[in-house]
């Protein structure tokens, strides 16, 4: 049975609710963290693959799914911003979806293109990375690589459990936007469309690359090989604008999550939120220090 169009509403504010949970990634506990070897800088700290690290995915997805309790008036404030932009594309999601494939011409095809192409390039750069940390003894590669690891496996289980709970139609099915099937248990990829799983797992990788690799190279090169990734999802009628914002936030929010429960020290904040201005489109991206 599909949801009716005030129900579809009510899940979505649900659905964020939960998945801001991640905002508050420096109120987490590091008590519950994976194994931690910090000397006297948190520049210095690096992660070792152990028994902790493994029981670490654990303690760590129960410390966002919990961190509500742990707020602040700041991440309320944030996690509000969050929930209204979600909702507030999911309002307008068929007009964007048309507009879109409207404008949609030989370079945007390229552009999206070359952010997937890149984005599956990253994998076995991180991969890499990792091994090269090990060989070169490389604490910092090698803690990237595995808070990497992490932030992928947990972002993914997020975004499989809200794919198949919820059911949301994709755009090419040619179904409005608030069209939901409830819970889906066959794995019919139309019916798979909330969050994106190509953007959730992009901006959850980058995020922990370019925190760890804080400079003017790194998180321009990496958030924007995101951005790519989740507008040619837009793009190529795979998802609705919605569904590429809050799999951003998913990512986003979990590896700075995941860095931050090794830390155990505050970070930066980003918010990430589409944009469609006139004939121009993007990614609106905003630090907070």
């Amino acid at each position: 049975m599909f949801f009716n169009h005030r129900t579809s509403c009510i899940v979505m504010l649900l659905v964020i609710t939960m998945i801001s949970s991640a905002i508050a990634s420096d109120n987490l506990s590091t008590a519950g963290s994976s194994t931690l070897v910090q000397t006297s800088s948190q520049e210095s700290t690096s992660v070792e693959f152990n028994r902790k690290y493994v029981t670490g995915y654990w303690t760590d997805t129960k410390n966002i799914l919990t961190s509500p309790d742990r707020w602040d008036p700041s991440d309320w404030l944030e996690a509000s911003l969050v929930m209204g932009t979600a909702v507030g594309l999911y309002t307008q999601d068929d007009k964007i979806k048309t507009w879109v494939q409207k404008k949609k011409n030989a370079t945007t095809l390229y552009l999206a293109d070359d952010g997937k192409k890149l984005y599956l390039l990253s994998l076995p750069a991180v991969v890499g990375l990792g091994v090269y940390g090990y060989v070169a003894s490389d604490d910092k590669a090698k803690t990237t690589f595995l808070l990497s690891a992490e932030s992928f496996v947990i972002t993914g289980v997020f975004v499989q459990a809200l794919k198949h709970a919820t059911g949301r139609h994709r755009p090419f099915t040619g179904d409005s936007h608030d069209t939901w099937s409830g819970p889906v248990l066959s794995g019919n990829n139309g019916e798979l469309s909330f969050p994106s799983g190509d953007a959730s797992v992009a901006f959850s990788i980058a995020t922990v690359v370019a925190t760890e690799y804080d400079n003017l190279i790194v998180p321009p090169l990496v958030y924007g090989i995101s951005t790519l990734v989740a507008l040619g999802r837009v793009q190529n009628n795979a998802h609705w604008s919605s569904d590429v914002f809050v799999a951003s936030a998913i990512g986003y929010f979990t590896g700075k999550a995941v860095v931050a429960s090794h830390t155990g020290g505050k970070v930066n904040r980003l918010s990430i939120a589409p944009m469609i201005d006139g004939n121009d489109k993007g990614v609106l991206i905003t630090y907070r220090y």
